[in-house]
């Protein structure tokens, strides 16, 4: 028995697909169901289980490494960044002068939109005379 990797042979790959048993089987129905394995030939059946078990295909390292790079890559930096992607600026964390945290952010760019002071005061009075921003009436 084989532990450890598989070596690729791809004469054998190619002469699986292609055998005159295989296709005379597949051609005629003489397939058994999957897991009629061991019915029909049990010791094959209990060295598959084990080879299966025990060792690996070729490509599963070569996936697992690529897998891990575009992971590595992928993974934003902890770093904060001067500008975020709409162009906004970011503020690092301070301390105010009474002593309280402000947390960093990004703060967005100034708008030259024609439109923006018109609905800036639009959204404004919308925040003020709705919702929990209404002033109550005594």
């Amino acid at each position: 028995m084989k532990f450890g990797f598989r070596i690729p042979s791809l004469t054998k790959r190619i002469a699986a697909r292609t055998s005159l048993k295989r296709v005379i089987r597949h051609n005629l129905g003489f397939k058994a169901p999957k897991g009629f394995g061991w019915f029909t030939n049990p010791k094959k059946a209990a060295y598959n289980k084990l080879y299966n078990k025990t060792s690996r295909g070729c490509l599963v390292n070569l996936l697992f490494i690529v897998s891990i790079g575009l992971l590595a890559f992928s993974i934003p930096s902890c770093d904060f960044k001067k500008s975020d992607k709409a162009g906004g600026v970011y503020v690092k964390p301070t301390i105010t002068r009474t002593g309280k945290f402000r947390k960093g952010h990004v703060r967005k760019n100034v708008s030259t939109d024609k439109n923006a002071i018109k609905n800036q005061n639009r959204s404004r009075y919308y925040y003020h005379t709705r919702g929990k921003y209404r002033r109550k009436k005594s």
